[in-house]
């Protein structure tokens, strides 16, 4: 069990989305219903966010294009580098590098 912080989200959707996302749900999968659904969906988009190499990059700069990287920045914080020392995943810009030159990460 995870001991981060949670925030509640309420989402209202459509009820043809909610349908549509329904053929999603699969509980042998351990997504039983649409609100898995959607914390699957939210999971995978959040990996795509710290991951500069994951698909899931991808997936996202189909769906919001690419400006949204310029908002991260290397994570060099401790427990987020390789086993050799290199920065492998990125975080949101902080408040001091927001007005910052620097160009965001390309997951190139």
């Amino acid at each position: 069990m995870s001991t981060e912080p949670e925030v509640a989200i309420t989402v209202t959707l459509p009820a043809h989305y909610a349908q549509r996302l329904a053929v999603l749900a699969d509980p042998d999968q351990g997504l039983p219903d649409v609100e898995a659904v959607l914390f699957e969906l939210a999971d995978h988009a959040q990996q795509g966010v710290y991951r500069p190499g994951a698909w899931e990059r991808d997936w996202l700069r189909m769906a919001f294009g690419d400006r949204w990287t310029e908002r991260l920045e290397p994570d060099d914080s401790p427990g987020m580098l390789s086993g050799d020392g290199r920065v492998i995943f990125d975080r949101p810009r902080t408040m001091q590098a927001e007005g910052s030159d620097e160009e965001g990460r390309d997951g190139g």
